[in-house]
């Protein structure tokens, strides 16, 4: 390969700090490879140690160097190894508890909020526990940032679960770093990595959080011979704990260090590098950066509203490709269901790279079938104390605890109607008992509509988007990708069959040419054509606090940065006028682009 100068520049720096910004197709890898070979010259490769965020990056980076002694690793590996070395002197050893075979830590804390609250955890809870945990300990926070999250009790659950860990000498994938940190307090051990490793690379640099960067500084100074590729624009991992701040005070941390920019892009088209340069330039909260094109061959963008989602989706089925490699891209895994359903009815052959099987374990879609079985059951005691406060029957808990007197013979509504609770609640259940024996009439897709308004569950729904915010998109993309997604579907047995085929896929390392995925997946990943679809109001961008508005709106221009640059040769930003059978207005994003468009390249 050909290098530009400022590859080379960047590739034969020895000594001191330097920050390299690497725009989208710069070829970034590729100078990191070429500075390892220069610094070879000059030092045993061993000496060099090589951290990227991500394993494949660090496997794939190892693989293209082919060197025995060469160190390529994630900084969890790298932790691991302090941890590992350090417990080794002492004869002591721990236990991932990432690890199910020894430990499931998402078992232990369903137990710890079991043993607690009296009922069992939701995998949203479970997620959202651990995901504020991570947060917490990647900030370098205290617990008392979890007095802001919304599940009960989660300090009592949190210090509950250090404990038992403490106890059975088991560390998550966070407290590697946490205990890496505080090992690197011990001077023996500090000097000993030092006289390791001479030289450190970080690739990524964009998704390193604060916690990981403490640890370089720990490990790089005061020599710091530290090289960091990074591209500020491209942060999009805030719930991670990364942050480009670490990145635009680079300088202020590192006194000597120098900052270049690769601004040439291999990968996409003139058209599309043009209107990424001009979209990301609205964030204020940015290094500058120049953005040039390598490539002679135009690139074509198309931007398109439909009616609804299946002329949207009928119009990516004409527009691709089979010979090419075709990404669909999405914000939230909630917008590939009915994409998924659309593309199995049509026989079209897909791959999934996204967690896209949580949606199936959701709240929503769980209760969803909790109501339909039991609007055939109503002896079901277990499922309706799972769904009786969220269909409106105004039973308490002590009600419910209640049941346990119930004849086996008897179905939960024969027995409240004779019980003593008080007549309003028997008036609500008496409505609920009728609505759920006309739900057993009603196809699948019918049925989901009448839980959502007439049963009342659209109110629970709108008590999860105020306690999840962002982790909860709008509650009404949920209902219209299950009534499409329940649609062909005459029962339940066939809507579970689905569910297989889409795990199956989910699972598939297929290297078929169309693939789904959500942007965050995409990230590193580049198609000979990108679409890049739902660009609704309230949808990307999601939803925004005022809390730290300027703040998360950058983030989501940035989000959508990355998805365009992964586009090679065509782009198509596609939004909807109805969603759920009401209308709705395109993104801001999707409006800026057009306006981008229309200034800077024509009018397309």
């Amino acid at each position: 390969m050909k290098f530009t100068s400022k590859q080379l520049q960047a590739a034969k720096h020895l000594d001191g700090p330097l920050l390299v910004l690497a725009i989208p197709g710069s070829g970034k890898t590729t100078m990191l490879l070429e500075r390892i070979k220069f610094l070879s010259e000059h030092i045993d490769s061993s000496k060099i140690l090589n951290l990227t965020f991500s394993r494949i990056q660090a496997n794939d980076m190892k693989k293209r160097f082919d060197s025995k002694d060469s160190n390529f690793m994630t900084i969890h590996a790298f932790c691991y190894l302090i941890i590992r070395n350090y417990l080794k002197k002492y004869n002591r050893q721990v236990n991932l508890i990432e690890d199910e075979k020894i430990y499931n830590k998402y078992n232990l804390v369903g137990e710890i909020y079991k043993s607690i609250n009296n009922k069992k955890m939701s995998k949203e809870d479970l997620n959202l526990f651990f995901q504020k945990i991570s947060f917490m300990k990647n900030s370098l926070l205290d617990i008392s940032y979890l007095e802001n999250i919304e599940i009960s009790n989660a300090d009592r659950i949190y210090l509950e679960y250090e404990k038992i860990k403490k106890q059975k000498h088991l560390l998550d994938f966070d407290d590697m770093q946490v205990y890496a940190l505080k090992l690197l307090e011990d001077k023996k051990l500090l000097k000993s990595i030092k006289n390791k490793y001479k030289y450190f690379q970080l690739d990524e640099g964009q998704d390193t959080s604060l916690l990981q960067f403490k640890i370089l500084e720990k490990i790089v100074m005061p020599e710091n011979n530290l090289l960091v590729v990074a591209d500020d624009d491209q942060s999009i991992y805030s719930f991670r704990a990364s942050n480009p701040n670490y990145l635009l005070n680079f300088t202020k941390i590192y006194k000597d260090a120098k900052i270049m920019t690769l601004d040439t892009n291999y990968r996409s088209g003139e058209e599309i590098i043009k209107l990424a340069k001009n979209f990301i330039g609205q964030n204020k909260n940015r290094y500058k950066k120049d953005f040039k094109v390598n490539r002679k061959n135009p690139s074509q963008i198309k931007i398109k509203s439909f009616k609804n989602f299946s002329k949207e989706y009928a119009y990516i089925l004409e527009n691709i490709d089979k010979n090419e490699n075709t990404g669909i891209l999405f914000r939230n895994n909630i917008s590939a269901i009915s994409l998924i359903s659309y593309l199995l009815e049509n026989n079209i052959d897909f791959s999934i790279n996204s967690k896209i099987m949580d949606f199936f374990e959701s709240k929503i879609f769980l209760d969803m079938i909790n109501i339909i079985n039991f609007s055939n059951d109503f002896n079901n005691v277990e499922i309706f104390s799972e769904i009786y406060y969220k269909i409106s029957s105004y039973l308490s808990k002590d009600d419910i605890e209640k049941l346990i007197y119930k004849p086996i013979n008897e179905n939960i509504f024969d027995f409240f109607e004779n019980s003593d609770i008080e007549n309003f609640k028997k008036d609500a259940l008496f409505n609920i008992e009728k609505k759920l024996k006309h739900l057993r009439k009603l196809d699948i897709d019918k049925k989901i509509s009448f839980i959502h308004q007439s049963l009342s569950y659209k109110n629970y729904i709108d008590m999860l988007s105020r306690k999840y915010k962002e982790e909860t998109v709008n509650k009404d993309i949920y209902i219209e990708s299950l009534k499409y997604f329940t649609k062909s579907c005459e029962n339940l047995d066939q809507v579970y069959e689905k569910i297989k085929i889409i795990e199956k896929k989910s699972k598939s390392l297929s290297e078929n040419n169309l693939k789904l995925s959500t942007i965050h997946s995409s990230k590193g990943l580049e198609y000979d054509t990108v679409f890049v679809i739902d660009l609704i109001k309230n949808e990307f961008p999601i939803i925004l606090d005022k809390e730290n508005y300027f703040e998360r709106l950058e983030e989501e221009r940035r989000i959508f940065y990355v998805a365009i640059t992964r586009a090679k040769n065509n782009l198509h930003l596609l939004s909807l006028k109805n969603r759920n059978n009401k209308k709705v207005e395109s993104s801001i994003f999707y409006k800026s682009s057009q306006e981008i468009i229309k200034n800077s390249l024509g009018s397309k």
